[in-house]
């Protein structure tokens, strides 16, 4: 691959996951020019790709957080040292990893009840150590958490009251607002979720027990975050890849996630590229074709994509850059991604985190 450095990215065979870093740039600009004050915090189970988190470290971006143990140790190994895993973390075994990570950088984790206490405060007692703790607070996605104000206020009673463990914050993800496309609605869900998640902060602090951090929002959700009082930190992470779906609900950030694909069949009003499915992700729908909205992609296979084309067909070898529907799990499908500079192969990164689920 260091062969393809500097050349043209349809150069490379395909199918060939591509991240344009002059897009992802400006993605990168936006959000920062709109912070408000508040901490970015960046998602990396849509990156998955420790080559793109040194990237994002070389302009200045120190913190992130996760969804699974082997992302939080991805992250340490690129240098990464603030780390929240924002999820509950059940078992000896997966403890012992954190812990092990706890010597080389600052790693949180969220809990939403009692029986998660327990657990981190007996391994924390039998291995000398002590774990610092996020409750997760349900502010409308009905997943995890306990719901606001006195449920989540009396777990964090109990937080305090229990031996190796530290209270740190309180986390409130609104999931299922992040691709709500009418504004009116998403703006009045969002604000009423921060509302609860604020709330429940000054009830605990009320009976003196301080809330260092409010962590919270996505992609979808991060322009009511950065507004909210009491709110400490946005921590989306789409925002830097995107796909098709997530811009039709936040188009100021554009997609820098591409699939190259090469035309191997056509025939009239229709042509064939050889990347499907296993791919290309459709969790939220069908991907398109980039920069030619007169060319339709109607059918995935596993190998194939079908594309509508009532203009000339493009000739047998032809490439087409493809826009996921799903941008974190198209990572998730591939083990190595090349990062491109005006249509230039810059860099190759392996992308360390994909295909696992530990």
């Amino acid at each position: 691959m260091n062969g393809l450095l500097g050349k043209s990215v349809f150069d490379l065979d395909s199918p060939q996951l591509i991240i344009d870093l002059d897009i992802l740039d400006k993605n990168l600009e936006t959000i920062r020019n709109g912070l408000n004050g508040k901490k970015l915090r960046v998602h990396f189970k849509s990156l998955k790709c420790a080559g793109l988190v040194k990237y994002l470290m070389s302009k200045g971006q120190d913190s992130f957080l996760c969804a699974k143990v082997n992302e939080a140790e991805v992250l340490v190994d690129a240098g990464v040292r603030d780390i929240l895993i924002a999820n509950q973390i059940i078992g000896d075994i997966k403890l012992a990893r954190v812990h092990s990570l706890m010597a080389k950088a600052n790693i949180r984790v969220c809990i939403d009840c009692e029986e998660h206490l327990k657990a981190l405060s007996d391994f924390a007692q039998k291995s000398n150590t002590s774990f610092d703790v996020l409750a997760e607070v349900d502010i409308g996605m009905n997943r995890c958490g306990t719901f606001p104000g006195e449920p989540t206020l009396a777990l964090v009673k109990k937080i305090a009251q229990t031996k190796n463990i530290r209270f740190v914050g309180l986390q409130g993800y609104d999931g299922h607002l992040q691709l709500m496309l009418d504004r009116t609605e998403k703006s009045n869900k969002a604000f009423e979720g921060l509302k609860a998640l604020v709330d429940t902060k000054k009830m605990i602090q009320k009976i003196g027990i301080d809330v260092p951090l409010v962590t919270t929002a996505g992609t979808g959700t991060w322009e009511y975050a950065v507004q909210m009082e009491g709110v400490d930190e946005i921590q989306p992470g789409s925002f830097l890849l995107m796909d098709c779906i997530y811009h039709e609900a936040r188009p100021e950030f554009k997609p820098s996630l591409t699939v190259l694909a090469t035309v191997i069949s056509r025939r009239p009003g229709l042509y064939v590229l050889d990347a499907g499915s296993k791919a290309i992700s459709k969790d939220f729908g069908l991907p398109i074709v980039k920069d030619r909205p007169e060319e339709k992609i109607f059918k995935l296979a596993e190998e194939h994509t079908r594309v509508e084309c009532n203009i000339p067909l493009p000739e047998i070898g032809d490439k087409r850059e493809v826009i996921t529907a799903h941008c974190c799990a198209t990572m998730n499908l591939h083990r190595s991604v090349v990062a491109s500079r005006m249509g230039k192969v810059v860099h190759f990164w392996p992308i360390e985190a994909s295909g696992r689920y530990d």
